[in-house]
């Protein structure tokens, strides 16, 4: 992982003049942020006490983009239940581990001469894959369609598999090669010895390359919160214990702040609000590294398609917050959550984790967009991102 700047002179540089902060080399440790005391806070916090919710169970952080300003911090250290915002540590995983433009491939190889004749592969057939998180169905289909039209029909070595394979609605590589020998069976492809897993390379029979890059695919993944695309892409790069030593090793989370289960945010993860909102400057710093903004990998709430897409559209508010949302009605006694960039006048960007649990998840998010909107009134008013604002000159 690249390892970034972290004195506050050099984020500013970052943040405003890339090239110069690619140029600084300080190790120096930032001084601590001021504290200032927020009227969006007291007032969000009164709410909750209105609404009979249980405030040792909420968690709420704001911080100046520069490190310098905390804004709010209520039970900051405090582990919470981060529902789909984990997924912004997925996301940054993935990027880091293969690059932004990354395109999955699957491959199906031949070890061994095949005997036309007879339409028999005299040795192992190889599924060569990346872990594809939108492989579909077809697509699978299609390769064991090209697999038999090069001539093969019989195998008398295995079916060997490597790298992580999932596809559809099969999560795991057990589950999805279990699927896979029933659609070579299907397909009238006889395997002789079985499956097994491991290295091996061969000539290729059949190919594909998903077309979107991983930035597409974590923009997707982000803005619909499509749990099976984040399952799957965690599964490729390492599951849960990759993403959990990836958020202590290379963001800096203590290792006791965090508990994964699920690269999607699904059932039991723990992280705390401070903890996310370094997530998030981590996530800010390695996008500018790579030419990239939060808005090419988080939705901009009331524009863009998916969770956010209902959120903060009044013409005060709307390109102004950039985010994930988190929803588990279900768990933790309903988890609601949102996290991400928000967008000011005079307060520049400001970075915010809001961890909620326990309570009815609809008026959270009302608690929510309000917090968001009080605070950006008192920062002077909404600033729209640079790219929107590009966009609309």
């Amino acid at each position: 992982m690249r390892k970034y700047v972290t004195s506050t002179t050099a984020f500013i540089l970052l943040v405003f003049w890339p090239t110069m902060a690619q140029e600084v080399a300080t190790q120096v440790q930032p001084p601590a942020p001021e504290r200032v005391l927020s009227a969006f806070e007291t007032d969000y916090l009164s709410q909750l006490r209105r609404y009979g919710r249980d405030l040792d169970a909420q968690g709420l952080y704001v911080e100046s983009l520069d490190g310098s300003v905390v804004l709010a911090d209520h039970h900051s250290r405090g582990s919470f239940n981060p529902a789909s915002v984990i997924k912004i540590a997925t996301s940054f995983a993935a990027l880091d581990k293969l690059g932004p433009e990354y395109h999955f491939e699957t491959t199906f190889e031949a070890v061994g001469e095949i005997k036309r004749s007879t339409r028999t592969l005299e040795g192992d057939l190889v599924l060569s894959s990346t872990g594809d998180p939108k492989l579909t169905t077809i697509q699978v289909n299609r390769l064991i369609q090209q697999v038999v039209r090069a001539g093969v029909t019989k195998v008398t070595g295995s079916l060997i598999v490597t790298g992580p394979f999932t596809y559809a609605g099969f999560l795991s590589t057990d589950a999805a090669i279990k699927k896979l020998e029933a659609l070579l069976k299907k397909q009238g492809v006889r395997i002789g010895k079985g499956t097994k897993r491991g290295p091996a390379t061969g000539v290729v029979l059949a190919t594909y390359l998903n077309p979107e890059s991983l930035r597409e695919i974590i923009f997707e993944q982000n803005a619909h919160s499509d749990n099976r695309i984040a399952e799957r892409l965690g599964d490729a790069i390492g599951g849960p214990k990759a993403v959990t030593r990836f958020l202590i090793k290379d963001v800096g989370i203590p290792e006791r702040e965090i508990s994964l289960q699920r690269t999607s945010g699904l059932d039991q993860n723990r992280i705390t609000p401070q903890g996310t909102v370094k997530l998030l400057r981590h996530l800010v710093l390695w996008l500018n590294f790579n030419n990239l903004l939060p808005q090419d990998v988080l939705p901009v709430a009331g524009v863009d398609g998916g969770t956010l897409r209902a959120r903060f559209t009044a013409i005060d508010y709307r390109g102004s917050v950039i985010g994930k949302t988190g929803t588990l009605p279900a768990t933790d006694g309903g988890v609601s959550t949102l996290a991400g960039f928000v967008f000011t006048r005079d307060r520049g960007v400001l970075l915010f984790a809001i961890f909620n649990t326990h309570g009815n998840v609809t008026t959270f998010r009302r608690l929510q967009d309000s917090l968001i909107k009080d605070m950006i009134e008192e920062s002077g008013g909404a600033e729209l991102s640079a790219s929107l604002r590009k966009a609309s000159n």
